[in-house]
């Protein structure tokens, strides 16, 4: 779900990459949603690249992070790990690789902004989302 935009944009991958990745992140969200109930209106806001109102998506968004490999337990984002993970994926396609390495990076800066809930990593999920939709479309993704 909050990722699938991503997912549709990258047109090099084949569709069975696709298909994997779109399970796993509906396996995932439906375990996040469990503790982070989203609205229709929250669904479609993510389906529209935005981020919505209040506390259960920011932290539907950080659930979802930690499940993938995105966001460390410590509620920080994790170039290494989403590297990690990317590599199961993506493995022999050294360009997917540096794509997943090069928007990882750059929105790891949000590592460094102050935020109010520490390790939940909510607050921070929401400022990764928005580096995320920013930056995927200047990446080829």
């Amino acid at each position: 779900m909050l990722f699938w935009f991503i997912i549709k944009q990258v047109s090099a991958i084949s569709d069975a990459q696709k298909s994997g990745i779109q399970k796993e992140l509906v396996s995932v969200g439906i375990k996040c949603i469990k503790d982070h109930p989203l609205s229709l209106s929250d669904i479609r806001a993510f389906k529209n690249k935005m981020m919505p109102n209040g506390n259960d998506p920011k932290c539907f968004a950080a659930c979802l992070f930690k499940k993938v490999g995105v966001m460390d337990d410590m509620g920080m984002i994790s170039p290494a790990k989403a590297r990690e993970n990317a590599m199961k994926v993506f493995s022999g396609n050294e360009e997917h690789l540096k794509n997943v390495d090069e928007i990882m990076n750059k929105c790891a800066s949000v590592n460094q902004q102050k935020t109010s809930d520490g390790q939940k990593g909510c607050d921070r999920a929401k400022l990764a989302f928005g580096c995320f939709v920013e930056n995927a479309p200047k990446v080829s993704f």
